[in-house]
């Protein structure tokens, strides 16, 4: 660790690392320039890391300090390391994603403004996903979010075309004497129906995110628990506020959000969540 920056550590080669904190992936032509240029100027290469951040790889301990004053200049700032809050890694969403249910991105950058850094009793790592098939496996982050439509129909448009059952990866939607139906029991509300009907019969009738708690993505792997099966956009930053307040005041050092959810139930956990959303209101 350098000068108490956990994101800035020597590595095997005797240089050092300053791993770069991105949320969401999402980074401006100018950064991605300036850490080219760093990298270059002081014989370094630069790593993609699984979790959408950069790492300036065999900087030298005296030229440290100037590399971080020019990477401070665009806002690029070391991060995302330690006993924290870690980065949030989402996919690209609605913005850009045809097959997204919900929007990515931005909530990304509002939970890392929020959260980022936040001294915790163990790492803790986001991942949001935009639909039911997330790219960015959310259920395996100790916070996951996965977005949801809850599709209706308007018989009165719809021409029986077959779209949505062709699109439909749960066979969910299916049609009955010349009109759509949707089977609700199977539907896992992924959106494809919605934005593939070519007469608008479908539409959004609402739109959140599937939240999970205590996953884990490294060894041994650990899918985690559904808290919420459905939370309002405006909702979530609330409830990682909750997830946190329980977190942080009942476990020990070192604990992860699974260890702690093990150690006293998941049934017990949500009960407190759910005690401190009421104490909240």
């Amino acid at each position: 660790m350098y000068k108490g920056m956990p994101a800035v550590f020597k590595r095997r080669d005797g240089k050092f690392e300053i791993k770069l904190l991105v949320t969401g992936g999402i980074l401006t032509p100018q950064q991605i320039k300036k850490v080219g240029e760093v990298a270059e100027k002081y014989g370094a290469e630069v790593h993609l890391t699984v979790r959408q951040e950069l790492s300036i790889m065999g900087v030298p301990e005296d030229k440290l300090d100037q590399a971080l004053a020019e990477l401070e200049e665009l806002g690029l700032r070391p991060g995302s390391a330690g006993m924290t809050f870690r980065n949030v890694v989402s996919c690209l969403g609605e913005t850009y994603c045809f097959k997204a249910a919900a929007e990515t991105t931005q909530l990304a950058k509002e939970i890392g403004e929020k959260f980022t850094g936040k001294k915790l009793p163990g790492p803790l790592k986001v991942g949001i996903g935009g639909c039911p098939f997330p790219c960015t496996r959310p259920q395996f982050n100790e916070i996951g979010l996965m977005g949801r439509v809850r599709p209706e129909l308007d018989l009165e448009k719809c021409t029986g075309c077959g779209k949505c059952v062709e699109v439909c990866k749960v066979g969910a939607a299916s049609v009955v004497d010349g009109k759509a139906v949707i089977d609700y029991d199977k539907c896992i509300m992924c959106g494809r129906c919605v934005v593939n009907c070519p007469v608008g019969a479908r539409y959004t009738a609402e739109d959140g995110y599937l939240l999970f708690v205590g996953g884990r993505g490294s060894w041994p792997p650990h899918e985690g628990w559904v808290l919420r099966d459905f939370v309002k956009r405006e909702e979530v930053i609330p409830l990682i506020e909750r997830i946190l307040e329980v977190y942080t005041k009942d476990a020990k050092t070192g604990m992860r959000l699974k260890e702690f959810i093990d150690s006293i139930g998941f049934e017990e956990f949500k009960t407190r969540v759910l005690a401190a959303e009421k104490a909240a209101e």
